[in-house]
């Protein structure tokens, strides 16, 4: 882990603070702009994984103003399918969809194709958002070096899956935003010793996650850890601040599974799908059912190497994939940082000189490796989904843990700094050489 930052150490980087803030816009514009590109080129309907059907469950609710009912599938709906449900569609926490079929509805286009693209564009609008949100988190942290954040940000507006979710309509940007507002919540929050105002827009961002999609949901085990670790002598306060939380929590989102619990008996709406799923018939049987070993079944599906491909591009097996080199160079890239990281909070730890915010770096780490798990865990014992794209509400602690490891090897600074600013417009190269080698041509096909 990072130590202290010295006095002088604003001084020895190689940018201002108005060059940082520019170089942040520039990439953040640049991404949107992608975003939107690629939102237009793409098919209606096929921009990405089940597109179609949760566009239906919006077109529903702007043609009857109301949130739609599950009312189970069709015989034979998962027959000869690799995966089944994890939660329906209709039951599946998504606010954002409220105002997107609001807008629709109200426009009252009857063009299914316009209306899509209308939906897109939230999800493009989001990306800024995201990564807005992502650069402020990282410049609470890095203060240290104006480089880190700027070069963080750079690479989550490249890699090529992060920008394709936020280009067609999906329950995954959604809960990305919400998840990454979260984390800056947190962050600052904890900076602040949990100031009221500071608490109460953790408390909103909260009620955020609460209404999306369920990956983002390790927030809130990953908030009670901070507060925990920051007021350990002091129940009352860790008792104040938790209650203040859950109840803006609370207020902002427990309609949706009270909601739930009224018309299916199940605030998740977990159980209520597996049973609607089974008595569909012919349903895929989970690898855990089948007795199948967790060994067996990382063998039997490559788990691992196809989450870690459609972590960086595409989805599913061999859609809009990279070249196998690129991961091998990913691979290498995090082994390094992984070591790195290591070292340099053994280091730390050794010379007493830990950085005041380690409780937030080992959270964070915590937290992004706990959602491969819970993936993991999801595909193993449901629905053997193969898409690391599920864990992207967690990935700005993974451009934290990335940073923080590189550390180790670099300093920040100087001709070392500059060097990794050059970068930046590598990435930005190569992200638009995915376009147009990968992006055009799926849709040509």
């Amino acid at each position: 882990m990072p130590c202290d930052a010295t006095s002088n150490s604003r001084q020895a980087t190689d940018i201002s603070a108005s060059t940082q803030l520019r170089l942040a816009i520039a990439i953040i514009t640049f991404a949107t702009l992608h975003a939107l590109l690629w939102s237009f080129v793409r098919d209606p309907g096929g921009g990405g994984p089940d597109e179609g059907p949760y566009f239906a469950v919006v077109s529903d609710m702007a043609s009857h103003g109301a949130i739609p009912e599950f009312t189970g599938y069709a015989p034979g709906a998962f027959a000869g399918g690799p995966v089944r449900a994890q939660v329906a569609r209709e039951i599946t926490p998504n606010f954002l969809a409220i105002p997107i079929a609001f807008v629709i509805g109200t426009i009252g286009s009857s063009n299914a194709d316009l209306n899509i693209q209308i939906a897109r564009m939230f999800m493009v609008a989001l990306y800024p958002v995201t990564l807005w949100l992502s650069f402020l988190t990282l410049r609470r942290l890095f203060s240290d070096t104006r480089i880190a954040p700027v070069w963080g940000v750079a690479v989550m507006a490249t890699v090529p899956m992060f920008t394709l979710v936020h280009t067609y309509y999906t329950n995954d940007a959604p809960a990305i935003a919400a998840g990454t507002f979260a984390t800056y919540a947190l962050v600052r929050a904890s900076q602040s010793g949990f100031g009221h105002s500071d608490t109460y827009i953790l408390g909103i961002s909260l009620g955020l996650v609460a209404l999306h999609k369920y990956t983002g949901f390790l927030i809130f085990p990953a908030t009670a850890a901070i507060v925990i670790w920051q007021f350990l002598d002091r129940p009352r306060r860790t008792l104040q601040i938790g209650l203040t939380l859950f109840l803006i929590t609370a207020s902002i989102s427990s309609w949706w599974y009270i909601r739930n619990l009224v018309i299916y008996g199940d605030p998740t709406g977990v159980a209520v799908t597996q049973a609607a799923v089974d008595a569909s018939g012919g349903a895929p049987i989970p690898p855990r059912t089948r007795g199948l070993t967790p060994i067996a079944f990382v063998q039997e599906t490559n788990w691992i190497g196809e989450n870690f491909a459609t972590f960086w591009a595409g989805y599913g097996q061999k859609k809009l994939k990279l070249p196998g080199a690129a991961y091998l160079a990913f691979g290498s890239f995090i082994i390094a940082a992984t070591i790195g990281g290591a070292l340099r909070f053994l280091t730390a730890i050794r010379q007493g000189r830990l950085s005041t915010d380690v409780h937030l770096y080992l959270v964070l780490a915590t937290m992004h490796l706990g959602l491969w798990l819970l993936s993991f865990w999801s595909s193993y014992t449901v629905d053997v989904a193969l898409s690391g794209r599920y864990v992207f509400p967690t990935f700005l602690s993974f451009i934290v843990i990335l940073i923080l490891g590189l550390q180790s090897f670099v300093v920040w600074r100087g001709r070392v700094a500059a060097t990794m600013l050059l970068t930046v417009p590598i990435m930005i190269a190569s992200s638009g050489a995915y376009f147009f080698q990968t992006i055009l041509p799926d849709v040509n096909t």
